[in-house]
């Protein structure tokens, strides 16, 4: 099992980043009475898939089985095929040692309209029999007659402090060193929040006690700004392949750029408002981005080469 898999939560209570979530499913828990559908939206990284567990094996208990709970895709069998007969025909079967069974549609927002337009109908028949659970990186993508059907949460990037709480399950979990326990903060803030991408970095980096400390070393965030204003676009480009690769993704890459980019304000407001709208041009392609992330980085660097215009100081 991989570390996200280890410290995946297995109950409610232990999910991160979402309070009114935890407050609302303690009291399912405890009355029975959960809602017709849930809807859980949010960028990667930020619980979503988390929470269906956590509510499936706390709703199902013992009847936690493949009979019982259904987990799918939505991404990879978003057809309308794979709706009218794979969902179907587990929704209309009773479960087995349950009132309710479970299905979970993970990244709901990749079905096409028309097999939104079958979920709909399949969600209002059996809604008495199943709980759906779907989950969102748009909500925007889903369509308004399956989200009037749902409780809506959206899950948000965690704090440091909340995601140093939860790092420090690994030292009992998965036999990491004690002394990392002092950086955990650091490491979320590093990943931007990310807790998916902080515990894999984690799980990548020799388990020894000073290994951690490259996500606490300031200097190479700060190098990116003085490389712009001074139009060093070799250096910049060598310096943002050093983060991207430290940092382990794109997603986890650019969102530590924005958090290092949003502390120039008071430096350059002008250059910093021209870096942020290059950043927000480049995130539109973080997920669908052909190549690699060294090309991409370098387009980026690259698009601040042709936009940015700052004389030498």
């Amino acid at each position: 099992m991989t570390w996200n898999e280890v410290l995946r939560p297995v109950h409610p209570s232990e999910v991160v980043g979402n309070e009114q979530f935890v407050l609302d499913a303690a009291e399912w828990d405890k009355t029975g009475n959960y809602p017709a559908a849930l809807l859980f939206v949010g960028s990667p990284g930020t619980g979503k898939t988390s929470a269906a567990n956590a509510i499936s094996r706390t709703l199902l208990g013992d009847a936690y089985n493949d009979m019982n709970v259904m987990w799918t895709n939505a991404s990879d069998d978003r057809g309308i095929s794979h709706i009218r007969e794979e969902v179907k025909n587990f929704a209309r079967l009773s479960g087995i040692g349950t009132k309710r069974k479970i299905v979970v549609l993970d990244e709901a927002d990749g079905l096409t309209n028309q097999a939104q337009d079958a979920m709909r109908g399949i969600m209002e028949k059996y809604a008495q029999k199943v709980l759906f659970i779907l989950t969102a990186n748009y909500a925007d993508k889903i369509r308004p007659a399956i989200k009037s059907r749902c409780t809506v949460y959206t899950f948000h990037r965690v704090s440091a402090e909340q995601g140093a709480s939860h790092l420090t399950r690994l030292t009992e979990s998965c036999g990491v060193p004690t002394d990392w326990e002092p950086y955990y903060g650091d490491v979320v803030e590093y990943h931007g929040g990310d807790l998916r991408a902080a515990v894999a970095s984690l799980e990548r980096i020799p388990k020894t006690a000073d290994a951690i400390k490259q996500f606490t070393i300031k200097h190479q965030e700060d190098d990116w700004w003085d490389f712009t204003v001074k139009n060093k676009w070799n250096e910049l480009r060598e310096n943002l392949l050093d983060i991207l690769h430290s940092t382990g993704d794109r997603l986890s890459f650019m969102n530590n750029f924005h958090r290092n980019i949003r502390k120039q304000f008071d430096r350059d407001a002008d250059t910093t408002f021209a870096i942020m709208a290059v950043w927000g041009d480049m995130m539109k392609y973080v997920y669908e981005w052909p190549g690699s992330g060294e090309s991409y980085v370098e387009v980026l660097v690259a698009q601040l080469k042709e936009k940015i215009e700052v004389k030498e100081t």
